[in-house]
């Protein structure tokens, strides 16, 4: 039997699955790894587990992380936006295409649209590209959100860079055979192409529950260093934190999760803590009673939700922050938009233990029935099972 060969190129070697985006990657990977022989070609950002994925069955082409932003503005025309010039790099494509050179590959998988420029002049059999995000919706609702003269004044980028987005995303669905999103909010918001589009949510794998919070503390774990996460957790310190604390002074709120900006730092104070980057984010959910996705531009669905859930946590959310898991409303997740309705649920979960308990108990089985990665990835697997027509 001839074996069937693949070639993924994603952002950063995605173990450890240290953040929504390398969970999401590494699931793909494995689902990958099983039914062909991998060449994974990605940066390392100086977590990257080599062994680890090697492991796996996986080959793996890595190049340190070294961003330059003086070499991303030179690569803007190749690369066609300023996002996806972040991430070119003549030395990983040349990567690429030694792997993409070592003999006829069955599947070409990019993980995110500012990948594209990889993939020229790449054929498979099968090319597939993942949407963590339809990112140009998500810069166009995060620009939108802007009110005073300065924030017009920053927003204007963000449009500008929303349309080359944008426009690699159309490229992409000329180019590529398959598309997959997150949620059918995703597949809504891409333009007309002739890619085929799969909606694979997001997953999570069970793992052993957390016991009982003891004390008042509040988690919001995210990439503190992506506009969105920041903008959610200085909304929430300082337009929904005091509200909380003025009903229960003990409560603590615990920010968690790497690069944090300086806005993001700035709010740490007596009951609020900002950590950076943490090893394991299991010990700082256990501290806490309750989750938050308080997220209020974005797109896509929530790895972090699904975490905190099957830790045994509830979780308060934004509609934006819970987007494409509206089944877990009322089974672990709380919708509350405005500052005023959401301190209310933050107290409400807060003071009343058995209550935070159960719904974090009712959480976590519904993310195992019905959001395993096994489950939300099968329409991936059925689309690789056709390799073997």
């Amino acid at each position: 039997m001839t074996t069937r060969r693949a070639l993924m190129v994603t952002k950063f070697l995605p173990l450890p699955a240290n953040s929504g985006g390398k969970s999401r990657s590494l699931a793909i990977l494995r689902r990958l790894a099983r039914v062909t022989e991998v060449t994974l070609c990605a940066f390392d950002d100086g977590t990257g587990d080599r062994a680890g994925l090697e492991a796996l069955g996986v080959e793996v082409r890595a190049l340190s992380w070294e961003p330059s932003l003086v070499r991303a503005a030179r690569s803007v025309p190749r690369a066609g936006s300023l996002q996806a010039a972040r991430f070119w790099s003549p030395a990983l494509a040349a990567e690429v295409r030694a792997a993409a050179g070592a003999g006829p590959l069955d599947v070409l998988q990019l993980v995110y649209p500012q990948l594209l420029p990889y993939a020229r002049d790449i054929g498979a059999r099968l090319r597939v590209i993942d949407f963590h995000n339809i990112e140009s919706a998500l810069l166009r609702s995060y620009a939108r959100r802007s009110g005073s003269p300065a924030d017009l004044a920053r927003g204007l980028p963000l449009h500008l860079e929303a349309a080359a987005v944008g426009r690699l995303e159309r490229r992409a669905l000329g180019e590529f055979d398959v598309v997959t999103v997150t949620t059918e909010e995703d597949r809504d918001r891409l333009p007309p192409g002739s890619a085929r589009v799969l909606v694979c949510p997001n997953g999570w794998d069970p793992s052993p529950g957390l016991p009982p919070a003891p004390d008042p503390v509040v988690i919001f774990v995210a990439l503190m260093g992506w506009a969105p996460n920041a903008d959610a957790a200085v909304w929430i310190a300082d337009e929904v934190w005091p509200l909380v604390r003025a009903r229960v002074p003990g409560a603590r709120l615990l920010l968690v999760g790497r690069d944090p900006t300086p806005a993001v730092r700035a709010r740490a104070g007596t009951d609020v803590e900002v950590t950076g980057t943490v090893d394991d984010v299991r010990p700082f959910l256990a501290r806490a009673r309750v989750a938050l996705a308080p997220l209020r531009a974005g797109g896509g669905s929530r790895v972090k939700i699904l975490e905190a859930l099957d830790g045994g946590r509830p979780v308060v959310a934004t509609s934006i922050g819970a987007e494409g898991l509206g089944d877990l409303v009322g089974r672990g997740v709380v919708l509350a938009d405005e500052p005023g309705a959401m301190a209310d649920a933050l107290v409400g979960l807060l003071v009343d233990r058995d209550r935070a308990e159960g719904l974090g108990r009712a959480g976590r089985e519904a993310v195992a029935a019905r959001h395993s990665w096994e489950g939300t990835l099968a329409p991936y697997k059925r689309l690789l099972s056709g390799l073997s027509t």
